[in-house]
């Protein structure tokens, strides 16, 4: 019996993206900013919501800190009232942080307004969309 490689070895879209993180293809943008989790816990006989303080992002992913414990390796972020979500998938965790892989690429322009905000509380309260380069998204 042969071990398994990467390649061959079972696993799913969060295996994957573990993989592809490793190749970054995006810049990182520093940023002290709070965001608004949703993710079931029990199935989905339970909706949580907790919050992570983001420490830096970029189109591809972010890299967060949150009191919980109990965040899932899949959540929603929801910016503003729930005007705008990002699949998200945990690629690892190491030291209370979590290393958080985007399932879609988000704008660049969305990306840049995110990391320059200087009120960490700014996306947990109603945004204006097209002050966040989300016109059309949301």
């Amino acid at each position: 019996m042969s071990p398994q490689t990467p390649s061959n070895s079972p696993g799913n879209y969060l295996t994957k993206f573990a993989m592809e993180q490793e190749n970054r293809q995006w810049e990182r943008r520093e940023c002290a900013v709070l965001v608004n989790i949703v993710f079931a816990l029990r199935g989905i006989r339970r909706i949580s919501n907790a919050q992570l303080r983001v420490l830096n992002i970029s189109e591809g992913g972010l890299m967060a800190t949150s009191r919980r414990l109990d965040i899932p390796d899949h959540f929603h972020i929801s910016i503003g009232k729930a005007q705008y979500h990002i699949g998200c998938g945990v690629v690892a965790r190491h030291n209370g942080g979590l290393h958080v892989r985007f399932i879609r690429e988000q704008p660049t322009v969305f990306i840049n307004v995110f990391a320059s905000l200087l009120d960490p509380f700014a996306l947990l309260e109603e945004i204006r969309p097209a002050l966040y380069g989300l016109e059309g998204q949301v």
